[in-house]
């Protein structure tokens, strides 16, 4: 796990999903307070490096945004020009995420920001989904988006589904970050998407050896 906050939490929700299997574990490099934007307090570009240089992981999640709010807003309307310089310095930022651990031989899930409670809030981390998921296409990651999941028919709730069907309170007192419920339920998302970077994955996709035909019991 590689992010702020919310990929701490996520990586809780990780160790949950996967705390009875002995062939899973979950390294949580995540650090409250940081992403992508600020490289003063800690430098995640740099840290990816020595990440790969020293990590064997199967797979890298990746989350960010929460601290990532882009400053593209004159008067409280988004600046063009502002967005478009934004866009070119973040993009980079996550391109040189995505390719030291692919050249490291880490694939890499990169998820999305779900909506928060702040309408302008939200239209940030919409900003920033859009410059990951671009990325990933661009870079050979999988970008997982969690929008939809974490709302309602297009709008922020603090409650929904849980992982065991029972409607549950998904979304932490400050309408950003998710309550434990929620970040189990996001790592049921990713389930089936790290399943695929398992050692015994392609063990397992293999199809069955076709049977020998049975002997002929017709007589010549």
């Amino acid at each position: 796990m590689i992010g702020d906050s919310q990929a701490q939490g996520l990586a809780g929700g990780l160790r949950w999903l996967y705390r009875t299997n002995r062939n899973m574990r979950v390294l949580d490099h995540s650090k409250i307070s940081t992403g992508l934007v600020s490289v003063s307090f800690y430098n995640w570009p740099d840290e990816v490096h020595k990440l790969a240089a020293t990590e064997h992981a199967d797979v890298a999640v990746v989350m960010f945004g929460a601290n990532d709010r882009p400053p593209v807003r004159v008067h409280g309307a988004v600046d063009p020009a502002q967005l478009a310089n934004f866009t070119k310095i973040y993009s980079a930022r996550v391109r040189d995420i995505m390719t030291t651990l692919k050249n490291g031989h880490i694939p890499v899930i990169w998820v999305g920001h779900p909506m928060v409670r702040d309408e302008e809030f939200s239209a940030d981390m919409a900003i920033l989904n859009t410059i990951f998921q671009d990325q990933a296409a661009r870079n050979g990651a999988q970008f997982v988006p969690l929008w939809t999941a974490f709302s309602d028919n297009g709008h922020f709730s603090a409650y929904g589904e849980g992982v065991d069907g029972s409607k549950v309170r998904l979304r932490a007192d400050d309408g950003v970050h998710l309550t434990p419920s929620g970040y189990q339920k996001a790592a049921k998302i990713l389930e089936p998407l790290i399943a695929c970077y398992q050692p015994d994955a392609a063990q397992k996709s293999k199809p069955a050896a076709p049977s020998a035909p049975a002997p002929s019991s017709a007589t010549q």
